[in-house]
């Protein structure tokens, strides 16, 4: 249509539609110039209508022309400007910016040679070269380097799709930056600061665009950003996307083995699957600490009640993200805690409480460099997140020093907040509900230097991060369908992994009696609903925050393709292993025990699940009273009884004097069954530590705030920290095996000596131990190191502060282990002088296998900034 727009007297009758006269006259006027400008294709195979003759280059002209034509002279300035970029101007054979009419493709200036075919538009440029930004009509390919400008400091810089490592010119990214800034324009790099891609007044994105769009049709080689939901997988939101994408445990369910290197394997597939599949933005990984047992994305979470967990584990999955050329997007920034009402509910907080509890994972992230942090839906001490100037100017950008730009959440900015620091507004778009803020006319109040920095935060990791290679995994809107919907981001691989970390995410939390691992030959009886649990893909799909019992709801959604159920992970089991299974698939109690009286064991099942959106109603699995029931009628028959639980955070199991063993797990995806199958038989020797604590009682857990206004009155006495001298069911960090461990303690070092014991290096304080596989099958231990701060300051009994998983321990063998303190790890937020400062006094050390099970301990002494193992000794001064 625009080439017959351009060239042709077109026999539709839209042309001739009394209604659309612009559309005529600015068609006579194209044509009018076409014949001015390029008389070589004013044929009358043109103007018959056949937009073969026209040339691309000179069809762009035009539809920018027809906008706007303004001789450069009468501003007292050499040459013309540049259709549809006023205040650039361009003369003979240079090339002009791209605009909207144009396709966002460079054309040649009106006053080039009608031959001059260098811009982006010409059918004889060399496929691949892009303009070196600054210096019209030259272009570059890959590790070359680009000449200097004004705006580089006239140092050369690489061609902006060059590898990221490529260092063969004077300056490197930050020249290429400065010289991209210099040579965009406003337009090009508003596009960079608001989304797009969403069907305006609506909830629904267009056609082949990916959740958030930025960045769209830009000169120079830059890719659109192609951000994708969510931190545990790639998002279903069409059922062709289903099965062709992984169903992953949730990642709280990856964080419940304490493994780095796992978590790591497991942000590099998340990265592959991403890019194959044509996102170079992943909106994950979440952080936020579990303040609130019963919050509705606890699951989504990596830190679960711990912020030193979260700190740890955040690193190497950012990394393995940002291997694969997919930027990190890690949320929500900052206390996100709930999400009943979570537009307007108020996180009253105090900075201490920021700094020691709620910002470690985020400050991690940082460190790790993420390219992206999303700013949440929650107001902060009266202020909405996104537009909070202290947690996002004073606190993130500048003590944190996070270089990279925040985005909001999807319709959290509730005013022009540019200058609060907010960097892009997502989606970009309205709703009936929702204003969009982040407008021509708002933007047009900032400053260049202002807009510099926002966009110059978003060029910078992209850069870094290898977004601007090449890549025919690269695709732009609206050419994005095949890769969104169709491409097979899977593989033999992905799917191997994922069964490794559903597996390893099952938590033995109790085995009475050594009832498991079970024996080949047995009978079981499999009870309960839960146990054959159903995946409605139809009413998921027709129901954004539907979830199941294999996937939470929400945007944080992965709809498992064809899961295990449990019941048939056993059955498939006891196919190989010559078992036998009898079931009773109801929540019927009294039936359950009749089906287990002809069975050697009986498994109960459980399960719950929950969505973005809301809160979760209670901490029951939805089958409580079935379980409580079966319970107590199979201990009084006198059979063996097994609890299985699957679940999205923490639950209360009133039952659990009822029965020997427990086993539970956070949604595990596709191979919950087979997971649960394997470690019942001890193919799988269980090692998950929870993440999280099971309370006696629900009351004894935070709820979500009922009014807006939401003090955090509990301070640093966040989930299990809160919880010690009183009784619990399953405590933090506990998780049994099938074979023990001995902790023995081998020393304590401080200061330099600290420093240069293996695994401690750059330590203030080092503690080494053996663990020693005392049992008799192998298995994996998470050694646990919890510190305890000097009395009258204020800090818990005990906060974890390190801990190594030692991974399949031979029957006898000894492992030796490092805990590393470091000086930021001794340090307490002072709300006073607001910095961190080391307090004097004496610090207790345990070495743990839980939070609970304190193995051996030990201690050393501050005093004025110096550490010593002599605790006798009083601190003057």
């Amino acid at each position: 249509k625009l080439k017959a727009f351009c060239c042709g007297w077109e026999q539709s009758t839209r042309w001739r539609d009394p209604h659309r006269r612009d559309m005529v006259h600015a068609r006579g006027a194209a044509i009018a110039l076409l014949v001015v400008i390029a008389p070589t294709c004013a044929q009358p195979n043109c103007l018959d209508g056949d937009a073969a003759g026209c040339l691309a280059d000179e069809e762009s002209s035009l539809l920018a022309l027809h906008r706007q034509q303004r001789e450069a002279g009468s501003l007292g300035m050499q040459g013309v400007e540049c259709p549809g970029s006023p205040g650039t101007f361009c003369d003979g054979n240079q090339c002009c910016p791209g605009t909207e009419a144009s396709g966002y493709h460079t054309f040649p200036c009106p006053t080039a040679d009608a031959s001059f075919d260098g811009c982006e538009t010409s059918p004889s440029r060399p496929s691949g070269r892009v303009e070196c930004p600054g210096t019209l009509g030259t272009f570059c390919d890959g590790n070359q380097c680009c000449p200097g400008t004004s705006s580089s400091n006239n140092k050369t810089f690489p061609c902006p799709t060059a590898e990221a490592s490529f260092v063969g010119c004077e300056g490197g990214h930050e020249e290429l930056v400065s010289a991209l800034l210099g040579a965009m324009s406003r337009e090009e790099k508003y596009r960079f600061i608001r989304g797009t891609g969403w069907k305006n007044g609506t909830y629904e994105t267009l056609p082949g665009y990916y959740i958030g769009e930025a960045g769209l049709h830009e000169r120079f080689g830059i890719p659109s950003l192609n951000m994708e939901d969510n931190g545990q997988g790639f998002r279903t939101v069409a059922e062709s996307i289903i099965g062709n994408v992984t169903s992953w445990p949730v990642t709280l369910a990856v964080a419940s083995s304490w493994s780095e290197s796992d978590t790591q394997r497991f942000g590099v597939a998340l990265g592959q699957e991403f890019r194959i599949k044509g996102a170079n933005g992943l909106l994950g990984p979440g952080v936020n600490v579990a303040r609130v047992a019963r919050c509705g994305r606890n699951a989504e979470y990596i830190s679960g009640e711990e912020p030193y967990l979260g700190a740890r584990l955040v690193v190497p999955y950012v990394i393995g993200v940002q291997s694969q050329k997919v930027l990190a997007v890690v949320k929500h920034y900052i206390n996100n805690n709930q999400e009943d009402h979570r537009d307007t509910v108020d996180a009253i907080v105090d900075n201490r409480t920021e700094w020691e509890v709620y910002y470690p994972p985020f400050q991690a992230a940082v460190s790790a460099g993420v390219g992206v942090v999303m700013c949440s839906y929650n107001l902060v001490n009266g202020v909405h997140a996104c537009g909070n100037p202290d947690t996002l100017l004073t606190d993130l950008k500048d003590k944190m020093g996070f270089e990279g730009w925040v985005q909001s959440d999807w319709w959290a900015v509730h005013s022009f907040v540019a200058e609060q620091g907010v960097d892009q507004e997502m989606p970009g778009d309205s709703t009936p509900s929702n204003d969009a803020w982040f407008l021509d006319a708002n933007l047009d109040t900032l400053s260049d230097g202002k807009v510099d920095d926002m966009v110059g935060r978003m060029l910078r990791m992209m850069l870094r991060h290898g977004l601007f290679e090449p890549s025919n995994k690269t695709c732009q809107p609206l050419e994005c369908n095949s890769s969104l919907y169709d491409a097979d981001a899977t593989s033999p691989e992905h799917d191997a992994l994922n069964q490794e970390l559903a597996t390893k995410a099952i938590m033995l939390l109790k085995n009475e009696g050594r009832v498991l691992p079970l024996q080949p030959n047995v009978t079981l009886a499999v009870l309960g609903s839960a146990c054959d649990a159903p995946q409605d893909v139809e009413a998921q799909l027709a129901q954004w925050d539907l979830g199941s019992y294999y996937n939470i709801g929400g945007s944080g959604r992965v709809i498992a393709h064809e899961p295990i159920s449990i019941y048939a992970g056993l059955k498939t089991k006891c196919m190989q292993m010559g078992c036998t299974v009898v079931s009773g698939l109801t929540d019927n109690a009294t039936e359950a025990v009749k089906v287990a009286a002809e069975a050697d064991v009986a498994i109960i099942c459980g399960a719950t699940t929950s969505t973005e959106g809301h809160d979760r109603a209670n901490l029951s699995v939805d089958q409580e009273d079935f379980m409580v029931s079966a319970a107590s009628g199979l201990k009084a028959a006198g059979k063996p009884i097994v609890s299985l639980t699957i679940t999205p955070g923490s639950i209360v199991l009133p039952w659990v004097d009822d029965v020997q063993a427990v086993l539970s797990v956070f949604l595990a995806g596709k191979y919950t069954g087979t997971a649960f199958a394997d470690t019942l038989f001890g193919d799988s020797n269980p090692s998950a530590k929870s993440p999280l604590t099971f309370p006696v009682q629900e009351s004894d857990m935070v709820a979500p705030c009922p009014e807006d206004s939401c003090p955090y009155t509990e301070g640093l006495f966040v989930g299990w920290r809160a919880l010690e001298g009183k009784p619990v069911t399953f405590p933090f960090g506990h998780g049994l095996s099938y074979t023990s461990f001995n902790y023995s303690m081998l020393g304590v070092a401080v200061g330099l000596e600290a420093s240069s014991v293996t695994g401690c290096t750059g330590a203030a304080v080092c503690i080494s131990a053996r663990i020693s596989n005392t049992g008799s099958v192998k298995g994996s231990e998470v050694a646990q190191l919890y510190m305890g701060f000097p009395e009258n300051t204020g800090e818990p009994t005990k906060v974890l502060r390190g801990f190594v998983r030692v991974e399949d321990l031979e029957v006898g063998a000894s492992a030796d282990v490092a805990f590393p303190l470091y000086e930021n790890d001794l340090r307490i937020y002072s709300e006073a002088d607001a910095a961190w400062t080391l307090p004097n006094g004496h610090f207790n050390l345990y070495a743990a296998a839980s939070s609970r099970d304190v193995r051996f301990d030990s201690a050393f002494a501050a005093c004025n900034g110096q550490l010593t193992l002599g605790l006798d000794q009083p601190c003057m001064g």
